[in-house]
C-alpha cells in the first residue's frame, strides 16, 4: 500500500466522526479538482449535480453522535467580549 495513504488512514482513524466526513468531503473535492471537470451550463445539470452533492451530504449525517444540539453548540461556542460593551462597569 502507498505509504501517504497508510498515514492519511492511520490520522483518519484518530479523527472524530465528523471530522472524518470533513476529510472525505475534502478529498471528494480535490479528486474533483484534478479531474478539471468542464463548467456546467445549463441550469438543470446544476441542480442534479447539487441534488446529488445533498443526498451525499445527507448520506454521511455526520452530526449523528450529536444527542443535545444546544448543548454541543454552546460546547462550540467561544463568547468573545464585544468592544466597547462589556469593558464599562
Amino acid at each position: 500500500m502507498n505509504p501517504i495513504l497508510q498515514q492519511i488512514q492511520h490520522h483518519a482513524a484518530a479523527l472524530p466522526i465528523s471530522s472524518q466526513a470533513e476529510l472525505l468531503n475534502y478529498a471528494v473535492y480535490l479528486e474533483q479538482k484534478a479531474r478539471k471537470k468542464t463548467p456546467i451550463t445549463s441550469n438543470q445539470a446544476r441542480r442534479e449535480g447539487l441534488a446529488q452533492a445533498l443526498a451525499q451530504a445527507v448520506a454521511l449525517n455526520p452530526f449523528a453522535e450529536i444527542a443535545d444540539p444546544v448543548v454541543w453548540q454552546r460546547e462550540q461556542r467561544q463568547d468573545r467580549n464585544l468592544f466597547g460593551r462589556d469593558d464599562a462597569d
